[in-house]
């Protein structure tokens, strides 16, 4: 719900924050929110997800482009080359975007024996992820694997794949201790994990050098002409 996490930022930087670690569900919904927190004084850094055209801090992420790269090959390694497969998505957030993107340019470039035959929004919802797996394995009874960017997704793709007899892989970036007992029963064929603590750590310490730019010793003559990059703009 875009507009409830909205409210729940605005809410935090009514309250004077130092600073906000967000993850933008969608980045249009952020854009305005993001600039008048700035503008007030707020720093605002956005992980994982972002909103490119804000005035915000700083943006920590993982390489969300190899990820969907990555998976791509693992699961037409997995399938010899030669298969359908499908991707779910969740239409509008960036890093998740780029993952399912990234994933099917891989498999339409390298693995021409491979059909992405579905590309199904489900919005990180389980109940939709399992109604969409089981859909398209009706139109398509060997649908060899099912790629999504995260693990709410992933999880109802799982339950189908289980209900179905198991021969889907179902494959995801995002980790959750769900989806690892999933992989260590063999229902799930793989997770690449986006290192979630260490982009918490980096952006813990890009929000506490912009509340704290008088500890960050600016080169190239920035500090002499009064200039810190980490610091808020004007407005």
């Amino acid at each position: 719900d875009p507009q409830a996490q909205v409210e729940s930022f605005e809410s935090m930087v009514s309250m004077d924050a130092a600073g906000v670690l967000v993850s933008p569900i969608t980045a249009e919904a952020f854009h305005e929110p993001i600039n008048n927190a700035v503008a007030s004084g707020v720093p605002v850094v956005p992980f994982a997800s972002d909103s490119p055209d804000s005035k915000r801090q700083a943006y920590i992420t993982s390489d969300n482009e190899n990820e969907g790269k990555q998976a791509a090959i693992a699961i037409a390694t997995a399938l010899n080359g030669s298969g359908k497969v499908m991707v779910l998505r969740n239409p509008g957030q960036t890093n998740h975007d780029v993952r399912c993107n990234s994933f099917i340019e891989t498999i339409e470039k390298d693995y021409p024996g491979i059909e992405v035959v579905a590309d199904e929004p489900t919005n990180q919802t389980a109940e939709t992820a399992y109604s969409a797996v089981m859909t398209v394995s009706q139109l398509h009874p060997d649908l060899g694997a099912v790629f999504s960017p995260e693990s709410v997704s992933a999880a109802g793709a799982v339950q189908a794949n289980v209900e179905l007899g198991g021969n889907i892989k179902v494959m995801c970036v995002d980790t959750s201790d769900e989806l690892l007992d999933m992989l260590k029963t063999g229902d799930m064929f793989g997770i690449i994990c986006p290192d979630q603590y260490l982009q918490g750590y980096f952006g813990m310490m890009s929000l506490f050098a912009a509340a704290h730019p008088e500890n960050l010793n600016p080169m190239n003559g920035r500090k002499a002409n009064g200039e810190n990059p980490v610091s808020l703009p004007v407005i």
